[in-house]
């Protein structure tokens, strides 16, 4: 049996450690997304209610809240949300993007020497660490939940699925 190269197997750890991150900024950019339009649309929901209760039944707590959850839904949806879910996914993407190269290059090994392997690898952590930079770090609990959406396949090659752009081919 081959010994396999130490720059092989630290491609795959790469491999890895990117399918975790993006992941977890996806999982991340979905939760954003998700409170964002929460901020939004419950106190807009209790303005509505809260306004039909002081219609109907001339209740002017009803008004009051009406007025209250009017003008919290309004501060939220003109705030809006400060472009983190975009910059999430932006965060997956270039992760996303790192773990096709690794894979790639992975597969390509055998055509390699082990000093290329080395100085792709280097040239991937350095992509790797300007990607860490600019990212927000994201919490724990979407990582967990990254790591239990891989564990149940979201993220493996299925064979047999045609690609997008082959679909209509066929």
């Amino acid at each position: 049996m081959a010994q396999r190269s130490p720059a092989v197997e630290e491609l795959e750890r790469l491999c890895q450690d990117s399918t975790y991150s993006a992941q977890s900024y996806f999982e991340a950019a979905k939760a954003a997304t998700f409170w964002g339009r929460t901020a939004v649309f419950l106190p807009a929901l209790v303005a509505a209610v809260a306004g039909l209760v002081a219609a109907l039944y001339s209740a002017r707590l009803g008004g009051t809240v009406s007025a209250v959850a009017g003008a919290v839904a309004a501060t939220a949806s003109f705030m809006g949300s400060d472009g983190k879910p975009e910059l999430y996914r932006e965060s997956a993407r270039r992760y996303t993007n790192l773990r096709h190269t690794a894979r790639l290059e992975v597969a390509m090994a055998g055509t390699k020497t082990e000093q290329e392997l080395e100085a792709i690898l280097r040239g991937l952590h350095e992509r790797r660490a300007a990607i860490v930079l600019d990212d927000e770090p994201v919490s724990n609990w979407l990582y967990a939940r990254a790591a239990r959406r891989i564990a149940a396949g979201v993220t493996a090659y299925a064979p047999g699925l045609a690609r997008r752009d082959d679909a209509s081919a066929g």
